[in-house]
């Protein structure tokens, strides 16, 4: 069911499959980002991406351009295409922003990316071909805090952002020299660049991670206090929440339009369905199989401490620590089939859906 891929024991803080995923682009906690190339069913490392100063913290890799967008603790993001057997940088001028870039994500139509930043600034990078560099517009009436995480509409021009003031936010994403014409969208009219539609309130949690379904009609996110929230277009008023007795969650992933998954710190990944005529969510199952302990160490532990002689040994889970990072990697037609998730000791686990307690 679960396919485990180790790439050491640095912790993985974003990874980015290109279109086959027969390559994978990694962040171990560092300055570079290394792409590797598999192999005769191994990993080879093939580039290692040297132009940021500081941790990087987003990787999205463009399926259709190949092109590879990263953001950083540096204050910097850069694009990079892949010429000549090298992947070259390029820049994206962020004149405003003065602290860390903690996310980045291409819109679905990759003519544009978002990125998101420690000073609060959400930003709408775009290229500028008579200029030839990537430019960003800033959206106004930016969130009141650090920007944690965004999200992109199917339609391409709107975009989810979640944030430490805990608050998501629905801004209107339209790149005029990019993009030809307003689209129609069930969450209100789609004008002028960043122009806010909606705002909701997460109780008292920063966001961690928000998406839009495969329709773009739902929005769910996921706040530090263990507590999963979701809300329809068809009534944005009404919000649904659910109250976990789960440690906090990190990501949250569409699969289907009414089933998502989410993970987090409880090493394992949690299927949800939300249904938004009746306002619930309700949890499926879990993703891993879970066993129990049953090595040496352990029950030694057992056995040598008469205070924990009456305790049941603890599941074992393909995760053994937390999920930093859920991505889609398999889809058909508009809902997932597969997906990946990344941990703190340098795992990427790859999830076959099939069979599992999913709603359409």
């Amino acid at each position: 069911m679960a396919e485990v891929h180790s790439f050491g024991n640095l912790p993985v803080i974003a990874h980015a499959w290109n279109h086959d995923r027969t390559q994978i682009a990694v962040s171990l906690g560092k300055n570079d980002i290394r792409i590797y190339h598999k192999q005769a069913g191994k990993w080879k490392l093939t580039h290692t991406l040297c132009e940021h100063l500081s941790r990087v913290l987003a990787i999205d890799w463009a399926p259709k351009t190949n092109r590879i967008v990263t953001s950083s603790a540096d204050y910097n993001a850069y694009v990079w295409t892949y010429e000549n057997d090298t992947w070259k940088p390029q820049m994206v001028e962020l004149q405003r922003t003065s602290r860390a870039v903690g996310c980045a994500k291409w819109s679905p139509n990759e003519n544009k990316f978002a990125i998101g930043s420690s000073d609060k600034n959400v930003a709408i990078c775009y290229y500028e071909t008579e200029q030839r560099f990537w430019a960003a517009e800033m959206i106004k009436k930016k969130p009141k805090s650090t920007v944690t995480c965004l999200a992109w509409h199917p339609n391409n021009q709107l975009i989810a952002v979640g944030s430490c003031d805990y608050r998501v936010r629905i801004y209107s994403a339209l790149i005029k020299a990019v993009d030809d014409q307003a689209q129609t969208s069930a969450w209100g009219k789609i004008a002028n660049t960043g122009e806010l539609l909606h705002e909701f309130q997460s109780e008292s949690g920063w966001i961690h991670d928000v998406a839009f379904s495969p329709s773009g009609d739902n929005l769910a996110w996921v706040s530090h206090n263990s507590i999963i929230f979701a809300v329809s277009s068809n009534d944005p008023t009404r919000t649904t929440m659910e109250i976990t007795n789960y440690l906090p969650f990190r990501c949250i992933i569409f699969v289907t339009e009414s089933t998502f998954i989410v993970g987090g710190h409880e090493f394992s990944p949690l299927i949800y369905n939300y249904d938004s005529r009746r306002g619930a969510i309700e949890f499926a199952e879990k993703l891993d199989q879970q066993g129990v302990t049953t090595n040496r160490q352990t029950i030694g532990r057992l056995f040598d401490q008469p205070s924990m002689q009456t305790q049941t040994p603890e599941p074992v889970t393909t995760h053994q620590s937390m999920i930093t990072q859920i991505v889609p990697y398999e889809t058909e037609r508009t809902n997932l089939v597969k997906i990946s998730s990344a941990d703190l000791f340098g795992q990427v686990v790859i999830w076959n859906l099939s069979g599992k307690k999913i709603k359409n």
